[in-house]
């Protein structure tokens, strides 16, 4: 892969979109900001991206509508859903769907750092 490897992070909570600012670049990783669920499908279709941490809501959708974009844009793709609460009916429901994990808001960085790391070492070995 030429360049860093692109990271969808689709936040609406500009606090959880810098806790991952933090993050990714430790793993050679550049976050793509989308706040929408819109702006989301149309980083999906610019090209490829190694990890999606999406919101379990956002303003004009959620997971639950990124999860097929993803996984038709490249299926293994791993999507990490977060929530601002701990609901584990939700963390099913996304477990289900084929979030690769489920983490509760407010998050620490050692936990996002875990999450990050497993998610793309996930995604370079389906290269």
């Amino acid at each position: 892969m030429i360049g860093r490897t692109r990271v969808l992070v689709a936040l609406a909570d500009p606090a959880s979109q810098r806790a991952l600012s933090s993050v990714l670049p430790l793993h050679d990783a550049e976050p793509v900001f989308a706040s929408t669920l819109r702006e989301a499908r149309a980083v999906l279709a610019s090209g490829p991206v190694a990890l999606v941490v999406c919101d379990d809501c956002l303003i004009d959708g959620s997971y639950r509508d990124l999860l097929p974009v993803a996984q038709a844009a490249r299926g293994d793709v791993p999507v990490v859903v977060t929530s601002r609460t701990d609901n584990p009916e939700e963390y099913l429901e996304a477990m289900k769907l084929g979030a690769f994990d489920f983490v509760a808001a407010p998050f620490s960085r050692t936990e996002l750092d875990r999450i990050v790391h497993n998610a793309l070492n996930r995604a370079v070995a389906a290269y």
